[in-house]
């Protein structure tokens, strides 16, 4: 049993006789049994909260135990929702109340329950706190009165004891200006009211409701119907269609590297919340520092993200102003790939672990490697498939710094299915952000191991679909057996990466593995390079910046290239500029150019290429000369080729 099982044992034993009577009594939704049937007024807002009322009569227990999630799926972090919960109380059918008893953050007990009418409380907005570390915003409820109502279930809705697999009904009573937008069965038979329903409390938790002023988009993937749903804190500006557009390299990339989709639905649910003085403090950049210090103190820290859903992400962004629209959306692409593909894990592909999730007491999977790990190198193979990072940056740039970060992960002192399986304790939650280094650079190789062990017949992403075929949402791995299924879909000896590098403790074998596919890989070489433009010219600069650009602070006296303090260069200068397409230094004396933004202006500056002498840690060439197993591979890889296609690379 993990430390959080124990914490949560001893917080809830006192409850077991009557947890024994619940779960033992409890029916199937599907068999006619008790239902949630819930009503949400986000008209009377109060001191930042609004009433939740739950009818409950069908329940008929005289005990009943009314949880609110210690934590959901994906975050991996305590949330306690139930803090956010007020002033519950319970009533009979002559409107009496009941005894209720809070137990711990997240539980409450009703006793003489046999003739229950309804439960009514209070929930606070998450979104008001100081502290953002404590429940991340895009897992959390937001209450912009009159404009936004963001929910995340966890921190609005409880389950009883047993009950999690009964259906959920809630109508909800809201401004008729605004539109509510998620990716669960809706009806509106008025203005300012609507019915959402959701198949269980599972679906509910992981299926996000934003409400806002109208403002949504739509498109197609392979018959995946996808909306675009949009709000901003304070700002009327329509965006749900520039969005959309600004996604569309990215659904294009993954139209084109997948065939089909396992899923007829797909909701972004995307709110901006107004930082703009933030954006004042970036755009003067002097005294940086003290303003952004003095800024987080008064209002809080500004953060986002997005937090992935089975059938939907919800996003929350910080909005530094009308400048930052782009840079915004960039955001947004960098990381709707990754969310879109959770799609295929842990949507389909998932073992018992996450399939049973219990909110109270989590049993954690190994397979992190898996569901972040593989999700994140996905990304990053459909972008340089879709054309949207040539195989250099792909191979020299994105997979060059996994590798970097990821070697910061301690494998002699842990395997990484230890860590997965450990992640709320110490000393192995603190490393839990290598689920997206160390994780995807597993993925990366286990795709090549594959292409190499069936020859060029299967790819990673072939094989997750073979198993999707056997297993799927409704059908769990065996939290034991997934590493022997993914092997039983290759061959034998794939079992030998899994238990060293894995389940194991042994580095990484990037030289022998990427050699397969034409990548040279050298841990740590000391050679001659070009002189970088800003570093070797006596130059500092900041990327301090939502702007995605360095901010060049001084330049050396010895500066014949022209640069200057304020100018504003991209940070790919370096590789993009003074190497070639396979990642090779170009040559020593040759004049190359390159685009800076001076004064809200583009100028072109030149430089005649200088070597000097570096060490160079964790380098990536592509082959220039490779042999044709190489060559396929490397095809096949990238996905410019298929497993039975040809060439297009």
């Amino acid at each position: 049993m993990n430390a959080i099982a124990k914490t949560t044992t001893l917080r809830t034993s006192f409850l077991s006789t009557i947890i024994f009577t619940l779960i033992f009594s409890a029916t199937s939704a599907s068999e006619g049994g008790p239902r949630y049937d819930y009503r949400i007024d986000l008209n009377a807002i109060e001191k930042s909260r609004f009433q939740v009322e739950l009818f409950c009569e069908d329940f008929g227990q005289d005990t009943l135990i009314y949880h609110f999630p210690w934590m959901i799926p994906g975050t991996y972090a305590e949330a306690n929702y139930g803090k956010y919960i007020h002033k519950l109380a319970a009533y009979d059918q002559d409107g009496e109340a009941l005894k209720v008893k809070k137990h711990g953050k997240n539980t409450f007990v009703i006793t003489s329950a046999g003739n229950i009418k309804s439960i009514k409380y209070w929930v606070s907005a998450s979104w008001d706190s100081k502290n953002p570390w404590t429940i991340w915003p895009m897992a959390g409820t937001g209450i912009i009165e009159d404009r936004v109502f963001a929910i995340n279930a966890g921190g609005v809705f409880g389950y009883f004891t047993g009950q999690e697999e009964q259906a959920v009904d809630m109508l909800y009573v809201y401004p008729e200006h605004l539109y509510a937008m998620t990716v669960l069965e809706q009806d509106s038979k008025s203005a300012g009211e609507v019915s959402i329903s959701a198949l269980d409390y599972h679906e509910l938790i992981d299926s996000p409701i934003l409400f806002g002023r109208p403002d949504t988009s739509s498109f197609n993937i392979h018959s995946t119907d996808v909306m675009v749903g949009f709000a901003h804190e304070t700002d009327d500006t329509e965006r749900a269609a520039d969005i959309t557009k600004s996604l569309d390299a990215s659904m294009a990339a993954i139209g084109s590297y997948i065939d089909t989709l396992p899923a007829e639905d797909y909701a972004y649910l995307i709110y901006y919340a107004n930082e703009y003085g933030l954006g004042k403090i970036l755009d003067n950049q002097r005294f940086l520092i003290l303003k952004g210090l003095i800024y987080v103190i008064r209002n809080g820290l500004p953060i986002g993200g997005a937090l992935e859903h089975n059938k939907s992400s919800f996003y929350y962004l910080p909005d530094p102003g009308p400048g930052y629209t782009e840079r915004i959306s960039e955001t947004i692409e960098d990381i709707a790939i990754h969310e879109f593909m959770h799609i295929l894990t842990p949507l389909n592909l998932r073992s018992q672990h996450i399939h049973n999730w219990d909110y109270n007491q989590p049993i954690m999977s190994k397979h992190l490697w898996l569901y972040e790990g593989v999700t994140e190198y996905m990304s990053l193979i459909i972008q340089a498939n879709g054309g949207m990072l040539t195989p250099k940056d792909f191979v020299c740039n994105k997979l060059k710094r996994k590798i970097r970060s990821g070697e910061k992960f301690p494998f002699e002192e842990m395997s990484f299915t230890e860590m997965s399986a450990n992640v709320l304790d110490k000393p192995y939650k603190k490393n839990y952000t290598q689920v997206y280094q160390r994780g995807a650079v597993m993925g990366m190789l286990l795709d090549i191991e594959i292409i190499r062990l069936t020859e060029g017949r299967k790819r990673l992403i072939d094989v997750m679909y073979e198993l999707i075929e056997e297993y799927g949402p409704g059908k769990p791995m065996d939290e034991e057996m997934v590493f022997d299924l993914f092997t039983k879909k290759v061959h034998p000896d794939l079992r030998d990466f899994f238990s060293k590098y894995v389940e194991g403790r042994e580095p990484l074998p990037y030289a022998e593995i990427l050699d397969y596919v034409g990548v040279l890989y050298e841990a740590d070489v000391t050679t001659t390079v070009p002189r970088h433009p800003i570093k070797d010219n006596g130059g500092k600069y900041s990327s301090i910046s939502l702007g995605g650009n360095l901010n060049i602070k001084k330049i050396g006296k010895e500066n014949e290239i022209g640069l200057q303090a304020g100018d504003k260069v991209d940070p790919s200068i370096y590789l993009d500029t003074y190497f070639d397409d396979f990642g090779y230094p170009l040559p020593e004396g040759m004049l190359v150019s390159f685009e800076v933004e001076r004064d809200a202006s583009t100028i072109t500056l030149s430089d005649k290429i200088t070597y000097k002498e570096d060490e160079i840690p964790y380098q990536l060439k592509i082959m220039k000369e490779m042999t044709p197993e190489q060559s396929k591979y490397f095809n096949i890889w990238l996905g410019f080729e298929d497993p039975i296609g040809k060439k297009r690379y």
